[in-house]
């Protein structure tokens, strides 16, 4: 019962977070102060009350709209939050109280800042990452280790194997990416790390050939392949390993 009740608990909490990672992605990335001004309607100016602000929930209150000018919100605020509340909940459904739990809501925050940044801007701010980089390795060390060194080597290999795709690429992929899987490295170890490139590779694909198809945007024109690694990142730490015992059932 109290499992229930934590995991309906941190969904709510995931939701406040991301709300505040969202500001956080709108905000770093130009120079701005993530306390001031109050959060406000981009067009009007409009200061937004509490309900307003309230994860979700203030978006279908709003129908989608400033209160004030009428202009959409966009879906993306919302779809993020939901996002967060659940990924915050399934990652206590998995490990409990546990460092494991730190670990993953840990990781769950950069990379809604860094969805939300990339979005808006097609940006991966060096001081979102410096920020996380020491916070995420003192929380690595303090989670179960296969050995000491599985961060260090995890944060080489993300870096250098993007390093030389960036190179290869003629800088068709940008270098805050490449800094990205430096400190994804951390968090997943240099298995999975390669794992979530190629994962992240694979969605970035079926997005790209989506939009393509609904003419959303036009052939090399570029999109934001954050979102892409996220969900890859994501799928690659709670279900890798699942995936490698999988294929060593069946060809090994």
């Amino acid at each position: 019962m109290m499992t229930v009740v934590f995991t309906i608990y941190f969904f709510l909490t995931g939701m406040l977070v991301t709300s505040f990672t969202n500001v956080v992605g709108l905000r770093v990335p130009v120079g701005k102060s993530i306390v001031r001004p109050r959060s406000h309607c981009p067009n009007c100016g409009h200061v937004l009350g509490p309900l307003e602000l309230t994860p979700v929930i203030g978006y279908l209150v709003l129908r989608g709209k400033c209160r004030t000018c009428q202009l959409p919100i966009s879906i993306k605020y919302p779809a993020l939050e939901l996002l967060g509340g659940i990924m915050y909940a399934y990652a206590f459904y998995q490990f409990g109280w546990s460092m494991q739990f730190v670990l993953s809501i840990l990781l769950t925050s950069l990379l809604s800042i860094l969805v939300m940044s990339d979005l808006a801007y097609m940006l991966i701010p060096n001081k979102i990452l410096l920020f996380f980089l020491p916070i995420s390795l003192i929380v690595r060390y303090l989670s179960p280790l296969e050995n000491w060194y599985n961060p260090i080597i995890g944060g080489f290999v993300g870096f250098f194997l993007l390093f030389v795709i960036f190179l290869a690429s003629r800088q068709g992929m940008g270098a805050g990416d490449v800094k990205l899987f430096g400190v994804l490295g951390i968090f997943l170890g240099p298995l999975h790390v390669v794992i979530a490139l190629f994962v992240s590779a694979f969605v970035g694909s079926i997005v790209g050939l989506g939009l393509l198809g609904l003419k959303r945007v036009e052939r090399k024109q570029p999109i934001p392949f954050v979102p892409s690694i996220a969900v890859g990142t994501l799928l690659t730490y709670y279900f890798a390993d699942d995936w490698v015992k999988l294929y060593l059932d069946l060809f090994l």
